[in-house]
């Protein structure tokens, strides 16, 4: 009687707790992966928007900035973590004498995470970028975190060329001589969703409690959507540089690095969290 009543819970268990035990998808359940395909392409061609439509609204205002002979690197980090716990517990009372009253009580821990981490890196010149002028607002797709239509990265090239402009710093001196001798901006937008639910049904048999107390099954979704967009000098003479096409200096290139450096250990740290 024991075996069965304790047994049942955990196969329970076993059916709905699959979170956690296999890879999990970049689109929202019931997705399909057309669906998660089209979330990914979705989301780089907004960000590509938004800077293209930064850099139009910025030389609107100013004809000619420090930007002219940068390049723009684009860092999209898409990170899912999937999390599952089962604790199914028991309360039996088998026949006791009259004079006493004797309880078993059993229960058991199961839990499990899998992380899936994609990264894609984009670069582009300030150049290249100025020559395709502003999106077709209906090119944009809409939608929340990353697909958000103004990710501000207008506002930030405003104020750091108000910054040149008033002469508070000069980021004009892009000289390959040495990474004190250049400047590079960043621009970083983070989006960390967590979605999670719980369940704990509940059996009262004859001398048995099933999942008297505590949480029988949890499970959570935490979806960490991050985008470093860094602009710096570029250098010509960078090895394997295509002609007409620069590639990042070395300081701007180490800043896009530092960043997802930041970034992953950020991450990792995170995931060390206590499991549900």
């Amino acid at each position: 009687m024991f075996k069965f009543v304790f047994a049942m819970p955990v196969g329970i268990a076993l059916t709905l707790g699959g979170c956690g035990t296999y890879v999990p998808d970049i689109q929202e359940f019931p997705g399909s992966r057309a669906d998660g395909q089209q979330l990914v392409n979705a989301i780089v061609r907004n960000i590509k928007c938004e800077v293209q439509d930064a850099l139009d609204d910025l030389y609107r205002i100013q004809r000619h900035t420090f930007l002219d002979t940068w390049g723009v690197q684009v860092v999209l980090n898409l990170t899912i973590v999937e999390t599952g716990a089962v604790n199914p517990t028991v309360s039996w009372m088998p026949p006791s004498p009259a004079s006493a009253v004797f309880t078993l009580a059993a229960g058991g821990t199961l839990s499990s995470a899998a992380t899936r981490t994609d990264k894609l890196s984009l670069y582009y010149t300030v150049a290249e970028l100025r020559k395709f002028k502003r999106c077709v607002p209906e090119a944009r797709p809409p939608g929340p975190f990353l697909l958000q239509s103004d990710l501000k990265l207008n506002e930030w090239l405003v104020d750091t060329v108000t910054i040149q402009n008033t002469g508070g710093g000069d980021f004009s001196m892009d000289t390959t001589k040495g990474p004190f001798g250049q400047s590079v901006l960043s621009h970083e937008v983070k989006f960390d969703i967590i979605s999670s639910g719980t369940a704990t049904p509940t059996w009262v048999l004859q001398r048995a409690s099933i999942n008297p107390t505590g949480t029988f099954l949890a499970a959570s979704r935490e979806r960490t959507h991050d985008v470093t967009i860094t602009l710096g000098p570029t250098d010509d003479s960078t090895p394997g540089a295509k002609k007409g096409k620069p590639r990042p200096s070395r300081i701007a290139a180490d800043a896009a690095l530092a960043s997802d450096i930041g970034l992953s250990v950020s991450t990792a740290l995170k995931n060390q969290r206590v499991l549900p």
